[in-house]
């Protein structure tokens, strides 16, 4: 259906900076506080071509909602403290080569996905094509204030993936490209159609079947991540009363375990009394356990007519010990997506293994930040980008110009976004770095 807004947010801003070193950009970043302070628009502050914007350029990203963020941005960084609203890096190529992540169930939140309707036209072009491909519509349930963060699989798993893929069009519609994508558990639908393995069709029939049959199935049943090895937490639930296995192998020192929700929480109360950090994760499913088992044949049923293509950007699997295996994306791949455990730190120690040191969780909220940052530094990778998408509670238009900040921090040049900011600033024409281009 069509959306409007009578009303629009104000757009946010990037401002974007860049000298010869780190005492340069601090004094940059301390005259453009004070500018702002006493009045001038953001575009002032900022050169006609930043200086130094080449490699290993010391770059400064600030994004806010308002100048007054602005102001605050700029100022904690010329102070050394910090904040959200700031980035800094040096450019050093590391973005060059960036694996783009999907997480899974728990990323929800109220009000997700809104601002991606009023702000990003590309996204919304989207999410108003999954509002006729989804069951239960998209846009409607978006801008519900019902849309609480304890729904069934059938109705949070559908908005988690819309609001994945829109945010993925969107980077991709300012000619980034990831050079492989990765899943985690439902993360693995997005990953297929990113990659180019299922068209939005298919993909949106996946996560509909998938997450219906999951709802079907759920039975009480609950999941929590445990910051113990996979070993160790396997002998654990083995050891506990009732039914819970483990299903995902998310970092080298963190597991997520499920089943039975009494023998689940039975589990967690008896390792945090032994000092484990646990968390529950917001799902009354036990995905990636027998619990499952008797929706499969449906699964495959269902699915069974699914052609997909051929990847044309690499996808690292997160079901099959082979990172690269074939069959990816089949009715029988789903079915094993649903049932095995989510072999996630396998699947970023072989990126890690390739070269890649950029890593972009794509969603609503990180949930892959600290298992990408623990796997990565077992790996012994060298300062690594990990980097989020989206935030809980704030508006993805703030959010995603950090992104993209942290992006150019670490080298990336934006071509769609960088001829706006240019063309505008040489121009003196409205502000510069106003988002409101999508």
């Amino acid at each position: 259906m069509p959306h409007t807004n009578a009303v629009p947010p104000p757009p946010p801003w990037l401002l974007m900076f860049s000298a010869a070193d780190r005492a340069a950009l601090t004094d940059t970043a301390r005259t453009a506080s004070e500018l702002l302070a006493d009045g001038a628009r953001p575009e002032a502050v900022l050169p006609a071509r930043p200086l130094s914007a080449g490699p290993e350029s010391e770059r400064l990203t600030v994004a806010a909602a308002d100048t007054a963020g602005l102001v605050e941005g700029l100022s904690f960084f010329a102070d050394g403290l910090p904040s959200p609203r700031w980035v800094s890096g040096r450019a050093d190529g590391a973005a060059a080569r960036t694996a783009w992540c999907f997480g899974g169930h728990g990323s929800q939140w109220p009000g997700m996905g809104r601002a991606l309707l009023d702000w990003a036209p590309e996204a919304a072009k989207v999410l108003r094509e999954l509002d006729v491909l989804l069951p239960n519509g998209v846009i409607e349930p978006l801008l519900s204030a019902a849309d609480g963060e304890l729904g069934p699989p059938d109705t949070t798993q559908p908005l988690i993936f819309a609001v994945q893929v829109a945010t993925a069009r969107w980077l991709w519609s300012l000619g980034l490209r990831p050079e492989a994508v990765v899943g985690h558990s439902l993360g693995e639908v997005a990953a297929a159609h990113v990659a180019g393995a299922l068209t939005l069709e298919d993909a949106a029939r996946v996560v509909a079947v998938r997450s219906r049959l999951l709802a079907k199935a759920g039975g009480g049943g609950a999941m929590a991540t445990v910051n113990l090895d996979r070993h160790t937490a396997a002998r654990r639930c083995e050891r506990t009363p009732g039914t819970v296995v483990v299903a995902a192998h998310s970092a080298p020192q963190q597991t997520v375990v499920t089943g039975e929700g009494e023998a689940t929480r039975a589990l967690v109360s008896a390792l945090e009394a032994e000092g484990v950090r646990c968390r529950l994760i917001r799902i009354n499913a036990a995905s990636h356990s027998p619990f499952v088992d008797s929706v499969l044949p449906q699964l495959r049923a269902e699915l069974a007519d699914l052609a997909p293509a051929t990847p044309h950007i690499p996808w690292i699997s997160t079901v099959d010990a082979d990172p690269d295996p074939v069959g990816l994306a089949t009715a029988d791949y789903w079915a094993r997506n649903l049932r095995r455990p989510v072999r996630f730190t396998q699947a970023v120690s072989a990126l890690a293994r390739r070269g890649i040191r950029s890593y972009v969780e794509i969603g609503p909220h990180p949930v892959l930040i600290p298992p990408l940052r623990e796997t990565l530094r077992a790996e012994g990778v060298d300062d690594p980008l990990v980097v989020a998408s989206g935030q809980r509670q704030t508006p993805e238009s703030v959010s995603l110009l950090r992104l993209l900040g942290a992006l150019y921090c670490r080298g990336l040049e934006i071509p769609a976004l960088d001829d706006h900011i240019r063309a505008e600033v040489t121009d003196q024409k409205p502000p510069a770095h106003r988002a409101d281009r999508g």
